[in-house]
């Protein structure tokens, strides 16, 4: 049995978003790594010794998803690392990660980071093109896979997804990147044109300065992961709001889905898969999309996704692959990583 650790950014983080991005890592490597060993560590926080033996007893340790990246890995890092860890991470294979924001070229310390992490066997996987030109400029060897949370969006899944306007709308508003005037319209546009508004707080402070805006007449969902899948479950609901994983949380759940875009993520991530995005303070093209009927297609790189599954199957015979595969490997995964 092989040992692996996943760098769990669900793990003392009060972004609930995250939940959403474990739950797709999670689901990933419980079928491309079924015989193995999972360990778990914290990305956000600085690693004890117990994380650090931890990794050293894995064969590998998955990054899960999420902006863990920035071009000042010593100030403006989700992901907490001191020099002490840089030895450890020769082991880390990075699934879907992203940039923290816009930013100039990494600066020497996060290049270290990113060359001691290309020093890997394995073939890292990003979540757009922008993080993608960062980390080639440090001179790594990574694919675009766009994020885990959007692999089972397929052609198949998305033609199932309606495309008419529902009767209820979930939101999501964000309160580090506010915008008053623009959120307020957003907030009344939703009230104007469905039955019912839901507000789902992704972070705690989102519920404060949704409460600030002062638009009554709006449903609190519950803040937990479990109380939005049912509102999305259960309600004949479209979502429009800020939060890029709130809004893939209801694609995954069949539901018609318009993020609107406040930074770099979500529109990096457009540029690539199509993902349904606005800018925010587009009110009019708002009330077009409600009432219009565009098909969700989200346009995924399979080719690439196929590529980065296939690194963990071995071959028929048995025989390591070059990028160093644990034993026991299901084999009928073959198949699945093929077809994206």
């Amino acid at each position: 049995m092989d040992n692996i650790t996943i760098l769990d950014t669900s793990i003392a983080t009060d972004n609930l978003g995250d939940e959403i991005i474990m739950d797709a890592v999670n689901d990933a490597v419980s079928r491309l790594l079924p015989d193995a060993y999972v360990y778990r560590i914290a990305s956000h926080e600085y690693m004890s010794w117990v994380s650090r033996r931890i990794i050293e007893k894995s064969r590998m340790c998955i990054v899960g998803g999420t902006n863990l990246l920035s071009s000042s890995m010593g100030i403006f890092s989700l992901w907490k690392l001191t020099p002490w860890d840089l030895s450890k991470l020769s082991r880390v294979v990075l699934m879907g990660v992203g940039w923290r924001d816009y930013m100039g070229n990494p600066d020497m310390y996060t290049r270290l980071i990113l060359r001691r992490m290309m020093a890997s066997p394995y073939m890292h996987s990003v979540r757009d093109s922008y993080t993608l030109a960062k980390l080639n400029f440090a001179g790594g060897k990574a694919i675009n896979t766009a994020c885990p949370t959007m692999w089972s969006l397929t052609e198949e899944h998305c033609a199932k997804i309606p495309r008419t306007k529902g009767e209820s709308a979930a939101t999501t508003v964000t309160y580090y990147n506010p915008d008053p005037v623009h959120d307020r319209i957003l907030l009344t546009t939703l009230k104007e044109h469905y039955q019912r508004v839901y507000f789902w707080p992704q972070q705690s402070e989102d519920d404060a300065y949704f409460r600030s805006l002062g638009i009554d007449g709006i449903q609190s969902i519950r803040p937990s992961l479990k109380a939005y899948d049912q509102v999305l479950m259960n309600e004949g609901c479209d979502f429009i709001g800020t939060r890029l994983h709130g809004g893939i949380r209801a694609l995954q759940k069949g539901r018609r889905c318009l993020i609107i875009g406040i930074d770099n993520r979500a529109a990096e991530i457009s540029k690539d898969s199509d993902l349904p995005v606005l800018l925010r303070g587009k009110s009019a093209d708002l009330v077009n999309w409600i009432y219009g009927e565009a098909p969700t297609r989200v346009q995924l790189p399979l080719a690439a996704i196929a590529e980065w599954k296939a690194q963990f199957i071995g071959t028929e015979s048995g025989a390591r692959s070059r990028w160093a595969v644990p034993k026991g490997l299901n084999r009928n995964l073959v198949s699945e990583a093929t077809n994206g």
